[in-house]
């Protein structure tokens, strides 16, 4: 069978409906309440900020490295990026305005 929404979708309706049918009950809860007991204390988060920073690893020295091996290979692709022959440009005249284009080769000789 493939899932897919419409599949799944379905097949979400369809225990629902069994539920149902079978004696269960949904209540309906008014909008803005919480599904927590609020007689409760709340659970502790995962992540706590009074950790003591022994058991922490200093990645200073390894993010520089990486860095460092980042910038080495932007430098080489540049150093061997090669222009093309040939390229457009625009000829503008006093007022901005673009006049006409211009073909230009390596060499600096205009073509029209």
């Amino acid at each position: 069978m493939k899932l897919s929404k419409k599949s799944i979708r379905k097949a979400i309706v369809a225990k629902t409906q069994d539920y149902l049918s079978s004696g269960g009950s949904i209540e309906k809860i008014s909008l803005g309440e919480s599904g927590r007991n609020t007689n409760e204390p709340r659970p502790r988060p995962v992540f706590t900020m009074g950790e003591a920073s022994g058991s922490k690893t200093c990645l200073i020295d390894v993010v520089a490295t990486i860095d460092a091996r980042k910038v080495k290979t932007n430098k080489s692709k540049l150093l061997t990026r090669t222009k093309s022959g040939r390229h457009k440009k625009l000829i503008y005249d006093d007022f901005g305005e673009p006049l006409r284009e211009v073909w230009i080769n390596e060499s600096g000789s205009r073509e029209r």
